[in-house]
């Protein structure tokens, strides 16, 4: 029988704040979130690095940020095999832009706070975003640290009692934000749209968990026979080379 997979390269916006968009789950099964200070803080300044250059500032240009790889459970969610890491971090930093944002007036940031707040929380048919909903959740069986990620992306804040790497890479942002506005205010409002709007992210959603694991094996495991392996492949360099 022929493997499905859709493959199809996507801005952060277009991925994640589309009020068509499924929410994504992490299951039982993958580890703890496992990312630290210097992986996040390497993200940043790549990150501040393409859209402070003419790469960021072309409508055109885009940074590549990783795969996604996922499939449609029963519940109709997005269940994340591999690129949990890179999207649990890549929510925090949006969380830590809307917290800012909160408390901003201009009508630059009240657009981009909005269109953050999409990708945040699932949105209505208006595509107004429902606050008690996240787009995100988490059911790692041995993380018993995933309520503070919940806990964060729900109010935005992350005391120093919480100890868990989500509470550190997100003060991290937040610091990081705080930092970027005293010293560059008038290029402030710039940084989170390009984000959002140049850096993409390659979905690729197979029909199945078994098709879903077998893409997962093919990018860890160069070389290992897998009867998808050349179509995942074709299809792979041609999304990501376009």
């Amino acid at each position: 029988m022929p493997t499905t997979i859709e493959v199809n390269k996507q801005s952060v916006e277009a991925l994640l704040g589309s009020g068509k968009s499924k929410p994504f789950v992490i299951p039982e099964y993958q580890r703890p979130y496992a990312w630290t200070d210097e992986q996040v803080e390497t993200l940043f300044e790549d990150l501040w690095d393409f859209t402070a250059t003419s790469g960021g500032t072309e409508r055109e240009s885009s940074y590549f940020l990783g795969s996604v790889v996922s499939y449609e459970n029963e519940d109709g969610e997005q269940e994340i095999i591999d690129g949990q890491q890179r999207l649990t971090t890549l929510m925090l930093l949006l969380r830590a832009f809307y917290a800012k944002y909160g408390n901003m007036k201009d009508e630059d940031s009240v657009t981009t706070s909005n269109i953050i707040s999409t990708c945040i929380w699932k949105t209505n048919e208006f595509n107004k975003p429902d606050k008690s909903a996240l787009k995100i959740d988490s059911e790692v069986a041995t993380d018993d640290k995933k309520e503070e990620f919940l806990s964060i992306l729900k109010d935005g804040k992350a005391p120093d009692t919480m100890k868990s790497n989500y509470a550190q890479n997100y003060r991290f942002f937040q610091k990081k934000i705080e930092k970027f506005l005293q010293e560059y205010p008038g290029y402030f409002s710039y940084l989170p749209i390009r984000i959002l709007n140049n850096c993409i992210l390659l979905p690729i959603e197979a029909e199945s968990q078994d098709t879903a694991l077998r893409i997962f094996s093919t990018l860890n495991d160069r070389g290992k026979p897998l009867s998808d392996a050349d179509i995942f492949k074709a299809q792979f360099y041609k999304y990501y080379t376009q």
